[in-house]
């Protein structure tokens, strides 16, 4: 009986919650639309300890953005028309790192170290390249 009773309770779990999905309505995509995205190593050469991925929109853009964990190398996806910069410091009031990056859609990355010589980075930002 209580293997049955586990077993119901457990497909019912996996039946309601497995699937969920976060999809931006088309409205949200118009009022805030994406510029690229980013993923970040805690070590050199982009593939050990992987944070994972973020996603970056209109709205985080032309400002500082402090990382929830130091980063010594990442990748970048990012649109036509901007440019991405690491920081060494949670304020972004050091000079930063541009970051060469890829298209948005393109299977290949541009893996950026940070320096063995520098702190790891803490914080990027994200601006529109000048015309």
């Amino acid at each position: 009986m209580f293997y049955k009773s586990t077993l119901v309770t457990a497909a019912a779990l996996a039946s309601t919650g497995s699937t969920a999905v976060l999809r931006r309505n088309s409205a949200d995509v118009a009022a805030d639309p994406y510029v690229g995205d980013i993923r970040t190593f805690t070590e050199s050469g982009c593939s050990a300890q992987n944070q994972g991925v973020g996603t970056f929109t209109h709205s985080m853009t032309s400002s500082c953005n402090a990382y929830a964990e130091a980063f010594g190398s990442l990748y970048v996806h990012l649109k036509d028309g901007w440019e991405f910069r690491a920081y060494t410091t949670s304020n972004c009031s050091d000079e930063g790192t541009v970051i060469s990056g890829t298209a948005p859609g393109v299977s290949t990355t541009v893996c950026n170290n940070q320096s063995a010589d520098f702190s790891p980075w803490v914080a990027y930002s994200v601006y529109p390249t000048k015309a």
